[in-house]
C-alpha cells in the first residue's frame, strides 16, 4: 500500500508527511482551479531535495498542454506527475517528450468512468489513475456541495478491471481511509485537504499520523 500526502506548500509540510511515514509527497504546481495550496515549481524542486530516500515527489498540475507541463517538470527536476483534465492528444506528445523513467498518473471521477472511452487508448501511455470517489467533478474539490458522495462500490468495480494501479483519492481522512481500502482494495490512497488545521491550512501531525497507520493497517489486513 502506498500512501500519498498532497498539497505540500514548505518544510513543516514536508516534515510533517515525512514523520507521518509518506510513501510519497504531492506538489501542487501550475494553477487553474481556485486552490491555495499551488507553489512554484523552483519551491517544489527545493522541497524534494530535502526529501530523504524511498520517498517520491509528485507534481500534480491542472495544465493541460504537453509543452507547459514539461516545462515545469523540468524547473522542479520531478518526473512524477499527476493530471487533471488534459486532452488525449497531449497526453500522448507528454510521453514522447518526457524522458522514458518519467511516471504520468491520470486522474479521474468516478462520475466519468462509464462515458469516458479514452482510457483503453491511453493505458499503453500512462502507468497508473488516480480515481475521486467522491467529488463529482474537479470544480468541486475542497468546495461545499451536496453532490459529493462516496462511491465506493464503483471505486471497486474500477481497480478490478483497470490494467494499470489504481490510487484512490476524494474525501479520505483517518476515519474512513481502512474501510475504503479494504472496499475497493487500491494500489494506494491519496489525501489532502482533511489532513490540515483549519485554521493555518498546514498539515497537522496527528491527523497525518492517523491516516498513514490506519492505511497501512488496512492493506495487512487483506
Amino acid at each position: 500500500m502506498r500512501v500519498k500526502i498532497c498539497g505540500i506548500q514548505n518544510e513543516h509540510d514536508l516534515t510533517t508527511a515525512v514523520m507521518a511515514g509518506a510513501d510519497a509527497v504531492g506538489f501542487l504546481v501550475g494553477q487553474i482551479h481556485k486552490s491555495s495550496a499551488f507553489i512554484l515549481p523552483s519551491t517544489a524542486n527545493r522541497l524534494a531535495k530535502i526529501l530523504p530516500p524511498y520517498i517520491t515527489p509528485v507534481i500534480v498540475t491542472h495544465l493541460t498542454k504537453a509543452e507547459d507541463i514539461k516545462e515545469i517538470l523540468l524547473r522542479a527536476d520531478i518526473y512524477t506527475v499527476q493530471l487533471h483534465g488534459i486532452d488525449q492528444e497531449e497526453i500522448y506528445k507528454l510521453r514522447d517528450i518526457l524522458p522514458p523513467f518519467a511516471k504520468i498518473i491520470i486522474a479521474e471521477y468516478t462520475h466519468s468512468l462509464k462515458k469516458n472511452t479514452r482510457l483503453d487508448e491511453i493505458y499503453p501511455v500512462i502507468d497508473a489513475v488516480t480515481l475521486d470517489c467522491f467529488n463529482c467533478e474537479p470544480a468541486l474539490i475542497g468546495q461545499e456541495s451536496d453532490r459529493k458522495k462516496y462511491q465506493w462500490r464503483i471505486g471497486a468495480e474500477f481497480v478490478s478491471s483497470c490494467p494499470k494501479p489504481v490510487i484512490l483519492s476524494g474525501g479520505l481522512a483517518p476515519e474512513n481511509v481502512e474501510q475504503a481500502i479494504k472496499d475497493i482494495r487500491p494500489y494506494g490512497v491519496d489525501a489532502c485537504s482533511s489532513l490540515r488545521e483549519a485554521e493555518t491550512s498546514s498539515c497537522e501531525q496527528k491527523i497525518c499520523k492517523e491516516y498513514v497507520r490506519n492505511a497501512k493497517k488496512a492493506f495487512l489486513t487483506l
